[in-house]
């Protein structure tokens, strides 16, 4: 096969891939959106003979012979493409039609059952789905990479080279800088009113002024669009089809606030790479820490701003004139970053949410290692939320059961949520070098941020591993300290330590 013949092939297998992929998206966000929820089992069964009809696509033998030619491509940016495309379908070969198509059912079936069960608190209605997904994952690794520790492989597959060893090492640096000062600021609660936040805030006006959000973030409908779910995602179909969703809690104003501006920054994200990659594995195959330092970057670095929320108060007091009516900018401001351990993640202060993560990390260690009790995971999450954040867990809804990832055996991705928040910090202050970011948000121009953040790194898409993004955006290796310094000096400040 010549290499013309070669590249011929691959576009016409990525074009046949994309289309089911676009597909399959597109049933996915419906079904976590708007689709009834007792039409779930014709759904699922047509979405699992869907997604056995792809992994067809995946493993034709001719397609990874195709790569094979090319992955030698004196082109930098086919051979980065062939890679990823290499690194994924070698991933998926190792695996029989019938494994996935049954991995697959067992996901969506367990999605479903994880939506009641998290509304019921009622974890025994989760936990054998759970069980199935760890024995699959466990299975399918040791199919991948049999010398390799399972969980490895599941972490390099979020985060192109990250290892357990880098990761311990990363949250031995969180445990030993933040868990201090962590206590220290929870020895001060109190000290921030943040109380007015948890008044009865409605869900219509709150959705009036996510579209407010959305306006100043300029999230222009006719490349975005926003739903509600029951925990906030995004899903890029397309380069101009890029979909978010929010979720709504009336005692918490802002946790449907900063769920928007999170998701927002994913969205730029899938809609900002370089439009030569549409439809390819540069685009497709961003690794989750990549994707992540983009919606913290958004959420924290730029949203808990002084400067941004000056643009959206007013509209906010507009709404909730009886709520908000004795509360100023500054106060609102202090009060959205008051730090306080609790127990839901994705509500979770900049502060406290690394030991989330870490939590969840040292399960996912457990499970995979062989040292966590499987029938009492509910009861491991609980006793790991007393000794990192000293809070006692209530019920199973607000526990085990809080977030999505484990319904569809995503072992591996939690960790990128806290490396993700290191290479926004990264980020930053390379871009404070360029912007005077303050003074464009007052002024309204919120785009001047993201435009930095597409020229200096969302452009690149997958091109790069993260350690390579990070240092052609700010022109140092990779360092987790950016991230310990901010937080440091932001909550002794804060908290007047």
């Amino acid at each position: 096969m010549t290499k013309e013949e070669a590249l011929t092939y691959y576009d016409e297998w990525q074009q046949k891939y994309n289309a089911y992929a676009l597909l399959l998206s597109t049933a996915s966000f419906d079904a976590e959106t708007i689709a009834p929820p007792a039409g779930s089992n014709a759904r699922n069964e047509a979405l699992s003979f869907l997604y056995g009809e792809m992994h067809d696509i995946e493993t034709d033998p001719k397609i990874l012979e195709v790569l094979e030619v090319l992955k030698d491509s004196e082109d930098p940016v086919l051979a980065r493409r062939v890679a990823l495309d290499r690194r994924s379908l070698l991933a998926t070969a190792c695996l029989s039609k019938e494994e996935v198509t049954a991995f697959s059912r067992e996901q969506l079936d367990a999605f479903d059952d994880w939506q009641i069960a998290k509304h019921e608190k009622d974890y025994a209605r989760f936990e054998p789905h759970l069980l199935k997904l760890i024995e699959f994952s466990k299975t399918f690794a040791k199919k991948r990479e049999p010398e390799k520790d399972p969980y490895e492989v599941y972490l390099d597959d979020y985060e192109e080279g990250m290892t357990r060893k880098d990761y311990d090492e990363f949250f031995e640096l969180i445990r030993k800088e933040i868990s201090p000062l962590v206590k220290a600021v929870a020895a001060k609660d109190g000290f921030i009113d943040d109380s007015f936040l948890h008044r009865y805030y409605d869900k219509e006006r709150q959705a009036k002024f996510g579209k407010a959000i959305n306006e100043f973030m300029a999230f222009d409908p006719s490349w975005g669009y926003m739903g509600v779910s029951e925990h906030p995602f995004t899903d890029g179909l397309s380069l101009n089809d890029v979909r978010i969703t929010t979720a709504y809690e009336e005692h918490d104003v802002s946790q449907s606030l900063y769920s928007i501006v999170h998701e927002t920054g994913h969205a730029y994200f899938e809609h900002q790479v370089s439009a030569e990659y549409a439809g390819t594995s540069l685009h497709r195959a961003i690794s989750s820490g990549m994707h992540e330092s983009q919606s913290r970057f958004l959420e924290n670095y730029i949203g808990r701003r002084e400067s941004f929320l000056q643009n959206l108060y007013p509209t906010l007091q507009e709404l909730y004139p009886q709520e908000l009516k004795d509360i100023g900018l500054h106060e609102f401001w202090k009060a959205v970053n008051v730090s306080r351990p609790s127990l839901i993640r994705t509500a979770a202060d900049e502060l406290t949410y690394p030991l989330h993560i870490l939590i969840r990390y040292e399960i996912e260690k457990m499970i995979f290692d062989g040292t966590a009790d499987l029938q009492q995971l509910n009861t491991l999450w609980n006793r790991k939320y007393k000794e990192y954040l000293g809070i006692e867990v209530p019920d199973d809804g607000v526990g085990i059961l809080q977030d999505v990832h484990w319904s569809g055996a995503s072992f591996g991705y939690f960790p990128t949520y806290a490396l993700g928040s290191a290479i926004g910090a990264q980020l930053l202050t390379a871009m404070e070098k360029d912007l005077d970011i303050d003074a464009l948000l007052q002024e309204g121009k919120f785009t001047a941020v993201t435009d930095w953040l597409k020229e200096h790194f969302q452009k690149h898409g997958a091109r790069y591993t993260f350690k390579e993004a990070v240092k052609l955006a700010t022109g140092e290796e990779f360092s987790p300290h950016y991230y310990i310094d901010y937080l440091k000096k932001k909550y002794t400040a804060l908290y007047e330590l």
